[in-house]
């Protein structure tokens, strides 16, 4: 992308912008409306919506899978236009404006190209100082130095080589560095862990004062400081007020989905408290000062930082010796450099340049390749190993938890090492056979532009029409492709765009339950569910195994109430496993695990 026209674009465009901006009045949002997918035309995805968004407020959408809730966001944007009724800003049609100079004043895939640059595609007038005060704010900046090239760093096509977690905060500094008029989050935190969420939450909730901000969430304790909160069912608002109010409503659904969420935080927090009480007061102030440590990542930086002078000494010493077994090469090397500046013969010189740069060409060489193997062992020294019985893997954002998935379906070959399945190197096995006996569930389902019932049975042959919807009933989704006019013929759309991020998942795990796999991988499957869906599905999960006790389950997750059952856990930071064990057995060490179910627990 040429950042000069994106420049230009904005210099013609920005008296108009500050005409809107300068003209916001009290009520900057009205939408009254009805919306109808041209794939479904008998069903209506929003009925009669009205929601009023009041400038400088913070304005919440809750509601289960399929409610609406990114319908709505889909229409500020512009990406549809209402069926009926019509949407107002500052008083005015919003037809009124051009889609560039709306979609210039709203901050909502990564492009090929360096971070630096996708966080100036946010405003290409900032300054460096800008740019990392906003990947600071969006709890980015650390990561991003960690990185080789730092802020110049290529993160790939559509961001392929980050991480869920890295990708969100990236697109966070993004919206921040623009500083936008309105601010539209749609579930801007599902994909970070507990202590990032909560640091980002708090970076948002200060950017949103004075700002006209629409949150979806599913997590509700990220919308309880919203000025007003919407809560949307089948396309229609049934309740609005704030959190308050709407917790006084006895049987009211916002309640329901308060306490459901409170329900699984309770728990933890039992289990937790019954261990700590065999504790004595000294053993309290240990885990105290442990916790601290764990969550007080600053003090950590200035540790590494006292640490680099002393490292510097010797890096010259550490990369001689890992050149060792080339001395006969650099000795060689040396000798012809001698030759080349004592021998006079027009001969010996052009003979010991020759040898004189094979020489270097090939220690060099070989010195880069196991610089390059040592860096990434570094990331992946544990070996993974195969183990006939579920297991988890839980750990902050770009800690190496998707990258063992990756291997496991041999997306990547392990540099050193390697996988053993049933004994034998995975590389040894025939790559057809190896991925047909494992079922994947990934952060970001995979759809293809075909009906419900094709998408299901993908990759099967002769499969009854029984046996899918008995799989779409166990990820409940059954009920949802029931509503629809054309049923398990519906179209999903290219990558799945008919469908919410929830209903999506939901189809992968039917797909998934219908092909039986021997081996079940679960990356994030229920990250865009709310906690009633996730509930059931998670049952779904369970009862699977225990209908084939010779599968092996393993499951990626941040909510850490998903993985209370397994029969091991492991705890990855920076592509270490730093402890494993159950779930009671963690809890009682006091140690990473316990910290970050103690920070769950706070929120």
């Amino acid at each position: 992308m040429d950042t000069k026209a994106i420049s230009q674009l904005n210099t013609k465009l920005f008296d108009n912008i500050s005409k809107i901006e300068k003209g916001i009045g009290s009520e900057f949002f009205i939408l009254i409306a009805t919306f109808t997918y041209r794939s479904r035309e008998d069903t209506s995805a929003l009925r009669n919506l009205s929601i009023i968004a009041h400038a400088g407020h913070t304005t919440a959408l809750v509601g289960s899978s399929g409610s609406g809730k990114s319908t709505c966001i889909s229409l500020f944007l512009r990406y549809y236009e209402p069926s009926s009724g019509r949407i107002m800003i500052n008083g005015r049609p919003i037809t009124d404006y051009s889609i560039k100079q709306l979609r210039q004043n709203i901050g909502i895939v990564l492009f090929s190209m360096s971070i630096y640059e996708n966080i100036r595609l946010g405003k290409v007038d900032a300054t460096r100082t800008e740019i990392e005060q906003a990947a600071q704010e969006a709890n980015a900046h650390n990561f991003i130095m960690q990185l080789p090239n730092k802020y110049e760093t290529f993160v790939g096509e559509r961001g392929i080589q980050l991480s869920g977690g890295e990708k969100q905060r990236i697109a966070l500094a993004r919206a921040l560095v623009k500083q936008p008029t309105f601010l539209l989050l749609d579930e801007a935190t599902s994909a970070l862990d507990n202590v990032s969420e909560k640091i980002i939450q708090e970076a948002l909730d200060r950017i949103c004062k004075g700002r006209t901000t629409i949150v979806i969430a599913h997590r509700l304790t990220t919308i309880r400081n919203a000025h007003q909160i919407y809560v949307l069912n089948n396309g229609t608002v049934i309740e609005q007020g704030t959190h308050e109010t709407l917790m006084t409503k006895e049987g009211g659904k916002y309640q329901s989905m308060v306490k459901h969420q409170q329900m699984e935080r309770i728990n933890d927090d039992e289990h937790a408290m019954m261990l700590s009480q065999k504790d004595t007061e000294d053993d309290n102030k240990s885990i105290i000062e442990r916790t601290c440590l764990l969550s007080d990542s600053p003090t950590v930086g200035v540790n590494k930082q006292s640490s680099k002078p002393l490292r510097k000494r010797f890096v010259v010493i550490r990369l001689l010796l890992m050149n060792k077994p080339e001395w006969i090469t650099i000795l060689i090397g040396c000798i012809a450099c001698v030759l080349s500046g004592a021998t006079q013969p027009m001969f010996a010189f052009l003979l010991a340049k020759v040898v004189d740069y094979t020489a270097f060409i090939i220690s060099g060489s070989k010195l880069a390749q196991r610089i390059r193997s040592k860096a990434f062992a570094c990331l992946l020294r544990q070996e993974v190993a195969y183990f006939d019985r579920p297991e988890n893997n839980s750990g902050a954002s770009g800690c190496g938890k998707s990258t063992i998935i990756q291997l496991l379906e041999r997306f990547y070959d392990v540099t050193s090492g390697q996988i053993l399945l049933d004994g034998i190197d995975i590389r040894k096995l025939n790559l057809h056979s190896v991925r047909s006996h494992f079922g994947l569930v990934s952060q970001e389902p995979v759809l293809f532009d075909l009906t419900i019932a094709e998408n299901i049975a993908y990759g099967l042959e002769n499969v009854s029409i029984e046996d899918i919807i008995n799989a779409a009933c166990r990820a409940n989704i059954h009920q949802f492709i029931e509503q629809l006019p054309q049923g398990y013929e519906t179209k999903v759309g290219l990558k799945g765009s008919f469908l919410s991020g929830g209903e999506k998942q939901r189809i992968a795990i039917a797909r998934v339950l219908l092909r039986r796999p021997k081996v079940l991988l679960l990356d994030e499957a229920t990250s865009a569910m709310d906690s009633y869906n996730e509930q059931i599905v998670q049952d779904a999960l369970e009862q699977a195994q225990k209908e084939d006790s010779s599968r092996t389950s393993l499951m990626v997750a941040h909510r850490l109430s998903t993985i209370r059952s397994c029969d091991l856990i492991c705890v990855l930071d920076r592509g270490h496993i730093v402890e494993s064990g159950t779930h009671t057995e963690l809890i009682q060490r006091c140690g990473a695990y316990y910290g970050m179910l103690f920070q769950n627990n706070l929120q």
